[in-house]
């Protein structure tokens, strides 16, 4: 099976409807408070930064999602686009941490990018010249903590060069879950959804992906952040 057929059956769920009532992920509240202010979440993370073309293209369906949404106390606030990335590799997290201290924690966050830079680096000069093309693919519900546009590689060389590149961030941290490439429009506020109204919405939307260009990742975009919560990121190299 090729890596696109098995992302394809493995995000099978992205083609079911959204419906009827259901509670955000507990885990929710450690991003957003019940007002859908973003909390103080701080941790590492490597990306793909969008290119100005793409906010262009990517910030007229974060503006319908939420006119579309407006009052019904679904999201928390808007994200400002300076925040639109591809994540390749998590890396340290409070909800993955294993440090038992402040500083111990903030420590690991030092060495996670430490050790980041170093892989960015090498990749950066290995692949110059190299991108990667993603095609929009659908607006989904991820696990019930937001709403993202997921991403699929367009191309099998693209999907071989994002596991190559996403694996050698395995030795700092080895993620309990598969790469799922996307971009995050919105998170929910913690309360209960209204599946049917937001099923209503994310058709509208997943219709126009199908006009959308192919999204270009060039190799250079690759950045080790540091983000303060979900809103807030800062280059690190």
């Amino acid at each position: 099976m090729s890596l696109i057929s098995d992302f394809d059956q493995r995000t099978a769920w992205k083609r079911e409807r959204i419906t009827g009532w259901f509670g955000t992920n507990p885990n929710v509240l450690n991003k957003v408070d019940p007002e859908g202010r973003y909390r103080t979440f701080p941790g590492t993370t490597v990306v793909f930064q969008c290119s100005e073309p793409m906010f262009e293209v990517i910030s007229p369906l974060q503006d319908e999602l939420h006119f579309q949404l407006a009052g019904s106390e679904m999201l928390a606030q808007r994200l400002p686009s300076a925040a639109f990335h591809m994540t390749l590799h998590d890396l340290v997290s409070p909800e993955q941490k294993t440090a038992h201290s402040l500083p111990d924690y903030f420590h690991e966050m030092d060495d996670s990018l430490r050790r980041a830079v170093e892989i960015v680096s090498s990749l950066r000069g290995s692949y110059r010249g190299k991108h990667i093309s993603m095609a929009a693919d659908h607006i989904v519900n991820m696990v019930s903590k937001s709403i993202v546009m997921l991403l699929k590689p367009v191309r099998e060389e693209d999907f071989e060069l994002l596991l190559e590149m996403y694996h050698q961030f395995d030795e700092i941290v080895r993620l309990p879950y598969p790469l799922t490439p996307h971009i995050t429009l919105a998170y929910f506020k913690p309360c209960m959804i209204d599946g049917d109204k937001l099923g209503n919405v994310v058709v509208s939307l997943n219709e126009k992906l199908k006009s959308l260009p192919v999204f270009e990742f060039p190799i250079e975009n690759l950045t080790a952040q540091r983000f303060l919560d979900m809103k807030t990121y800062s280059n690190v190299y």
